[in-house]
């Protein structure tokens, strides 16, 4: 199994940043840095072994996996509540700068339907994509077979992406950035893979959503937009409210 060589340049280890080197069998991409290997799904490379997310007690972890299975039509019942599932994400993709030809880098893959909202709009894209939950990459797949839409996936950590620099067009996340256990982190990354110029788009829930999901998952730290962990060098930086009051949006622009 080979690498396309578009991938080839696009990947890099996650954990040093090294060059990665396909060999031909079960553990198909070596770090010529540190020597990490990373195996291959079948479908896509995973970079992140046995590890996966990690749940702050035992009622969220039943409840993220059991959203992982019904993903589709349990966001579709949430988003009722901001105006409707289409509304609610043509209010966040609207907002990405894409056109022919660009590669696009989504950081939080969920199901893939914002791969289909993209491929419906604008053609010629090259869209790259992860998340960290098998369930997740499972339906991803599926998903973007049933749709005829070609994608590079990785299952993998986005504090860690597996990118190299000046990587992407764009480069986008929608939802669940406020789970991140490190999301300065998070955001250098996305900003590391980006060339200069890209516009960045974050999205998630507000605390207005987050005391409903509360009810799920059991108490958590209020919900903060993470706007001020923004590097200041970044240009046109921006918060707005989304999905009447429900979400929020973080934009600007890449600079280096």
């Amino acid at each position: 199994m080979g690498m396309s060589r578009s991938v080839a340049e696009k990947l890099c280890c996650p954990a040093c940043k090294g060059e990665l080197i396909h060999e031909p069998d079960n553990n198909p991409l070596t770090c010529n840095k540190c020597g990490v290997r990373y195996g291959h799904s079948g479908t896509y490379y995973d970079f992140l072994e046995g590890a996966g997310l990690v749940f702050k007690n035992r009622r969220e972890k039943f409840f993220r996996l059991v959203l992982a299975k019904v993903y589709t039509p349990l966001t579709n019942m949430m988003f009722l509540l901001c105006g409707g599932p289409k509304s609610a994400r043509d209010e966040v993709m609207g907002r990405l700068r894409v056109k022919s030809g660009d590669d696009v880098l989504e950081t939080g893959l969920g199901y893939g339907e914002n791969f289909l909202w993209l491929a419906r709009r604008t053609e010629g894209l090259h869209l790259y994509g992860l998340d960290i939950q098998k369930e997740m990459m499972s339906h991803c797949v599926s998903n973007l077979h049933r749709w005829k839409i070609p994608a590079e996936l990785a299952r993998a950590d986005a504090q860690k992406l597996p990118y190299r620099d000046n990587a992407f067009d764009v480069v986008f996340h929608l939802g669940a950035i406020n789970l991140f256990e490190d999301k300065d982190l998070a955001i250098r990354e996305m900003i590391r893979v980006a060339k200069s110029g890209t516009h960045i788009v974050i999205a998630d829930e507000t605390e207005k959503a987050g005391r409903l999901f509360n009810i799920f998952t059991g108490s958590a730290e209020k919900v903060v937009p993470p706007v001020e962990l923004v590097p200041a060098d970044m240009k046109n930086i921006t918060l707005s409210t989304i999905w009447r009051g429900y979400g929020y949006v973080i934009e600007f622009d890449v600079m280096k």
